[in-house]
């Protein structure tokens, strides 16, 4: 079972991710924030991280940061409706990290986990 932390401040569009990617088996805490994501991570063991960049109290950078000071290699989705921001593309050169820009297909979303986990799967055979 993969455990998931899903940091999104749009509430609506997080109860509709969350719903999704339960459909998929998957366990998914929903978080409003940078600091709630950050204090989740601690206190939990996820396998993947959903993080939106624009959020309040910590932006997604900020706590993605600490995050993967915690765990490197945990991989992680940055979300943003902001495809310019200039620090998500020193993120995505530093690890394991994919970006999606709003609006995007849930169903992409689902695929690029599925083949995560595949590959992974593989690499640990």
């Amino acid at each position: 079972m993969l455990n998931i932390l899903l940091a999104e401040d749009d509430r609506n569009f997080g109860i509709v991710m969350k719903s999704e990617l339960e459909e998929e088996s998957y366990t998914v805490d929903l978080v409003n924030d940078g600091v709630e994501a950050v204090l989740y991570f601690i206190d939990n063991s996820y396998d993947f991280v959903l993080i939106d960049l624009k959020m309040p109290k910590l932006d997604g950078i900020s706590a993605l940061r600490i995050i993967k000071k915690m765990k490197p290699h945990v991989p992680a989705i940055i979300l943003s409706g902001n495809a310019g921001y200039s620090e998500t593309e020193k993120l995505l050169k530093a690890g394991d990290m994919k970006f999606f820009t709003k609006p995007f297909e849930i169903a992409e979303l689902k695929d690029y986990i599925k083949e995560h986990l595949r590959g992974s799967h593989r690499s640990s055979v």
